[in-house]
């Protein structure tokens, strides 16, 4: 039961199995467990989320809440809409704004998209892109093309055909996945495959994609998969020199690419698309999280103009969707989470105040011995801890657990995952709540640094 928001029968069992939950006895937690393992979040506006206790935190989970949360002018539009048109199938059927935020999408990619996809998350964006590439070379009477090459440190989704292509150690959980998934290996500079300089990296790992295709086959390979930055990995940025090495070798042995933009895509890295920032365009693009900024479930895949042309002439039919593609209350969302970013200038504010964050913070840890690297773009920042920044040996889980519990004692919701802080700002941060963001990071350090300190004295 609850009052309020407040849990008050708090000793009844705990019945959600949470995303990536660690199970090992999680079947006799109750509620009053729950509670004490993870912030129960009551409400939010901005920037800003509540616990129940009406404690404030400044919200960088997740790239989701582009334009913050519980905004009036979107929520007046989304409302008006429920009024007008709560629900519109788009089998065989229509509505008026799904063609407009089609060209609306298609406007802000490229002049080289033609049609866009509606699907319901990241995961179904990237896994319609693979069964388009698919699709493509089918009708074009080549049916040997079905196999895709991705990078390790990806991450792509959890559907079977997306998860097929992310190499993070999670498709294992399930045993065997789609047949013909290979990864090749990624450009991290401070976690590189061979030792050497920037330069002999990059060099590598483009050799070894295109060994990889060679070895493979290249008239087996349906598409190559990039993230542009690798999110869930630590906002490992790709170098540009690899990218636009990618798209080249692609184009070489007539492969589709294949760009995951779901989490750097509308506006997240102070662009419209990383893409624009590498000035690369792909065949297929996938982009989901910040267009409705969280406001309603939306998934898009974007077609570039030879795809759809020869699809439409030749595909035959696309025996994929969802009762819910193309929902005239995510266009909605969607349609006005476009118009406060541009008319409230947030691609620029993203830009600007992203790299102040990221010069503030290396100006102030540099030296100090545990930050092993801070590296991001736009909103997309990361702050990789480690025992020692020689050896560049993780944090423990212990540690992470302290540094996570310090974070959120200071007011900051962030994502630490495999000893990465990871922090996504909403891109309406103003500059007041840039400077807490700042602030708060030097004394939630600080307090480690402590903390740290005393555990190795003992």
């Amino acid at each position: 039961m609850k009052e309020e928001g407040k849990i008050i029968n708090s000793n009844c069992p705990y019945k959600v199995l949470h995303p990536f939950t660690f199970m090992p006895g999680y079947e006799n937690v109750n509620v009053t467990d729950i509670s004490n393992q993870y912030i129960s979040l009551a409400k939010g506006k901005g920037s800003w989320v509540y616990d129940e206790e009406g404690k404030a935190y400044l919200y960088t989970t997740t790239a989701v809440p582009s334009v913050g949360l519980g905004n009036d002018e979107i929520i007046n539009h989304i409302t008006n809409q429920y009024k007008k048109l709560s629900f519109a199938s788009t089998c065989a059927q229509t509505h008026n704004l799904i063609n407009e935020l089609a060209e609306r999408l298609i406007q802000i990619c490229g002049d080289n998209y033609g049609s866009v996809f509606f699907s319901n998350d990241g995961s179904g964006a990237v896994e319609t892109a693979m069964k388009l590439a698919r699709q493509y070379f089918l009708s074009k009477g080549n049916n040997t093309r079905t196999k895709f090459l991705s990078l390790e440190g990806n991450y792509h989704g959890t559907t079977f055909g997306s998860g097929s292509v992310t190499h993070m150690g999670i498709k294992e959980t399930f045993g065997p996945d789609l047949d013909d998934c290979y990864s090749a290996p990624a450009p991290n500079l401070y976690r590189p495959p061979i030792e050497g300089t920037e330069k002999e990296i990059i060099e590598y790992c483009i050799l070894e994609l295109e060994k990889q295709i060679e070895d493979i086959g290249a008239n087996t390979i349906a598409a190559v998969l990039l993230e542009p930055i690798q999110g869930v990995n630590g906002i490992v940025v790709l170098p540009e020199e690899y990218i636009t090495a990618v798209r080249q070798i692609t184009k070489k042995y007539g492969i589709l690419l294949i760009m995951d933009e779901v989490a750097t895509g509308i506006g997240r890295t102070g662009n419209w698309l990383a893409s624009h920032h590498y000035n690369v365009q792909s065949d297929l693009l996938a982009l989901s999280k910040g267009i409705t900024g969280g406001y309603f479930p939306m998934g898009v895949t974007v077609m570039s103009n030879e795809i759809i042309q020869q699809l439409v002439g030749n595909g035959g039919i696309f025996l994929h969707g969802s009762t819910q593609s193309g929902h005239p209350i995510g266009c909605a969302a969607a349609l006005a989470v476009l118009d406060l970013i541009e008319e409230k200038g947030l691609i620029e504010n993203t830009r600007t105040k992203g790299n102040h964050i990221l010069n503030k913070l290396r100006e102030e840890f540099t030296n100090t011995n545990f930050v092993g690297d801070i590296r991001g773009m736009g909103f997309m920042i990361s702050m990789e801890f480690v025992n020692d920044k020689v050896t560049k040996e993780p944090l423990s889980f212990e540690y992470g657990e302290e540094l996570t519990r310090i974070l959120h004692e200071n007011g900051l919701l962030g994502n630490y995952f495999n000893g990465n802080l990871i922090m996504y700002p909403p891109l309406t941060l103003t500059d007041n709540e840039m400077d807490y963001l700042i602030d708060k990071l030097i004394i939630t350090i600080q307090k480690f640094e402590n903390y740290m300190k005393e555990r190795k004295s003992k």
